[in-house]
């Protein structure tokens, strides 16, 4: 904040100075008045004006760098109004009242946003526990009738692929709430694995996908969460599933290895692969590469909520391919 700013933002009063001092030396000429006189009168008036303004500059100075030294401090910085002290004037107490409205509205949008966020989460928890049911009945019906027309049709890959995209949604939909909805614990990477494998062996067998699973059995137990895992594991190899060569059956690699004391688990693909301008935004909300757009169907979530979720548990996850020899995807714990 400059003084040279300042004057040039209170001009009006540098101009009630020049009205002053014209009015006084015009009657000091009328009555014959010294010019010593009008001089004394000119050099008094424009001194207290500029020591007046000197003054309330300092003062303006002092509160407005306060505020900014303290919102520069603050990590959230929608509390600056109760950080504001020494307030002594008028146009500060409008200043601190102002923020301090906004400040109050703001946090009721903010709590009347979480309401609604809160209720939608909440109906689409529902709605998925919901639908699940009819999803699971229809999976019952199919292996009771397990006669030529429905594995012609492939109708229980499909009704998989529903409950995977419902379990995607479910998911996303607790994602922003982990810390609630997790218990850490010591996890055994091949019951995890077996466990996915497992569920997904309608697809896999579907797509007469080839399996190399090494190296599980580690002495290292890894500290996390079994359904926020298995969940993350399970995207991984839908993915790799997804992504396979035109015309070749997957092949799919899953090992654990431990480096510098931290266990990882490693998922491999030896499919498509991602172009080297991609890799970098495999994990964006959304994103699902030339792959995703030339005929595998995509939503371009299941990368992005296993970082969101490595994220909240404390996790890594890294990612590399090259186009044409397949991906691989490793989760550090």
């Amino acid at each position: 904040m400059r003084f040279s700013r300042y004057v040039a933002d209170h001009a009006g009063w540098l101009g009630i100075a020049g009205f002053l001092i014209a009015t006084t030396d015009i009657f000091l000429l009328l009555i014959d008045g010294a010019g010593a006189l009008m001089i004394y009168v000119a050099v008094s008036v424009l001194s207290a004006v500029f020591l007046g303004m000197y003054l309330d500059y300092r003062r303006e100075k002092r509160f407005f760098e306060g505020m900014v030294s303290n919102i520069d401090a603050l990590d959230q910085k929608y509390l600056l109004p109760e950080m504001i002290e020494d307030i002594s004037s008028q146009e500060e107490r409008m200043t601190a009242y102002i923020l301090k409205e906004m400040e109050r509205s703001m946090a009721d949008r903010v709590a009347e946003y979480r309401r609604k966020s809160k209720e939608y989460r909440e109906y689409i928890e529902l709605w998925v526990h919901e639908v699940k049911i009819p999803i699971a009945t229809a999976g019952m019906i199919i292996e009771n009738h397990k006669d030529e027309t429905i594995r012609e049709t492939n109708i229980a890959a499909e009704i998989g692929r529903i409950r995977d995209y419902v379990e995607q949604a479910l998911f996303y939909a607790r994602s922003e709430a982990v810390e609630k909805d997790y218990l850490i614990k010591e996890i055994d990477l091949e019951d995890v694995a077996a466990s996915v494998i497992s569920d997904k062996k309608t697809v896999l067998r579907g797509r007469r996908a080839g399996l190399d699973i090494h190296d599980l059995n580690t002495d290292a137990k890894v500290l996390s969460d079994g359904k926020w895992l298995a969940f993350m594991i399970g995207q991984i190899i839908d993915n790799s599933v997804k992504y396979a060569k035109d015309g070749e059956p997957p092949r799919l690699e899953i090992f654990a290895d431990e480096k510098d004391g931290r266990a990882a688990l490693h998922i491999r693909d030896f499919g498509k692969g991602m172009k080297s301008g991609e890799v970098s935004r495999a994990f964006e909300k959304g994103f699902t590469g030339t792959n995703g757009r030339s005929g595998a169907a995509s939503t371009g979530m299941g990368l992005y909520l296993c970082k969101k979720l490595c994220d909240r548990l404390g996790h890594e996850i890294e990612l590399t391919s090259r186009e044409g020899e397949g991906t691989e995807v490793t989760l550090r714990f």
